[in-house]
């Protein structure tokens, strides 16, 4: 298994807030912003909380003091387990699903067109929509125990979202088989199929610890190569989630819009009276 262990940092300069809102808070600390999700537990998506990452990711691509970004649920809780149930499960198929869409694809936009070096701290469950986001980032850390899944069709809802961004960043059969067996990938098998890119060793560091070591590790790159190679690694991704982003769009509304099979299954998830 390749792990990395935590050396100890320089003295670290005051931690600033530069972004909060419902959705999350950004600090800045040392020149590496950490963005920590708003919510309890295993930690959902509804539109306005990815709407406000969105904003906050932005401004943080525009802040000449930010040198690199983490992304991270907070400790001891899941990345994300998806969309919010509860709302999903209220879903016609009307103009909700699109802003619920561009939601998404926004969220997902602003980290891939981020011009700072991304790295997300995956820990607990990483699912459908954390899952996403997470592919998004230039470096994923994880914990040994981190169960990562993309199990929409098991949940009655498509995957479109899903496939630009796990083509692009595992092989055509890993996709396949996450994308139609909808099964979980854990430790070894996420590192070894591309899905993470590091496990973290939980005896000598945080996930979080590990995550700034990374992100102040690809900071000390210079910033014009990094971003110009960034920006041509991502441009046919940025390209292909605009196409994802209409599909989507077309699909879960006529989804939701067809029967309540959908719904059904949404409200089995989250022990709803049927």
């Amino acid at each position: 298994m390749t792990t990395r262990t935590s050396t100890p940092r320089a003295v670290r300069t005051e931690r600033r807030t530069v972004g909060s809102d419902n959705g999350g808070r950004t600090y800045l600390e040392d020149g590496i912003a950490v963005l920590e999700f708003d919510g309890d537990g295993h930690n959902t998506f509804p539109t306005e909380k990815m709407e406000n990452l969105a904003a906050q990711v932005s401004t943080v691509a525009e802040d000449p003091e930010v040198q690199a970004l983490v992304l991270h649920a907070g400790d001891g809780r899941s990345f994300g387990v998806g969309g919010d149930f509860n709302e999903v499960s209220t879903f016609t198929g009307g103009s909700e699903v699109s802003r619920w869409i561009d939601a998404c694809v926004d969220m997902y936009r602003s980290v891939l067109a981020c011009p700072k070096p991304t790295v997300a701290v995956i820990d607990g469950f990483c699912i459908g929509i954390g899952l996403q986001l997470a592919l998004c980032a230039d470096w994923r850390v994880a914990t040994p125990t981190a169960d990562l899944r993309m199990p929409e069709l098991k949940l009655g809802i498509s995957c479109i979202l899903g496939v630009p961004l796990l083509r692009s960043r595992v092989s055509p059969h890993v996709a396949n088989r996450m994308i139609i067996g909808c099964d979980a990938w854990v430790g070894d098998e996420a590192l070894k199929d591309g899905l993470v890119d590091e496990l973290i060793n939980p005896d000598t560091s945080t996930p979080l610890q590990v995550g700034i070591e990374r992100a102040t590790s690809f900071a000390a790159y210079q910033s014009v190569p990094f971003t110009r190679t960034k920006a041509f690694s991502n441009h046919d991704l940025l390209l292909a989630m605009e196409e994802a982003r209409i599909q989507a769009i077309s699909g879960h509304r006529a989804g939701f819009a067809s029967g309540d099979a959908a719904q059904q299954k949404m409200r089995t998830v989250i022990g709803a009276d049927r």
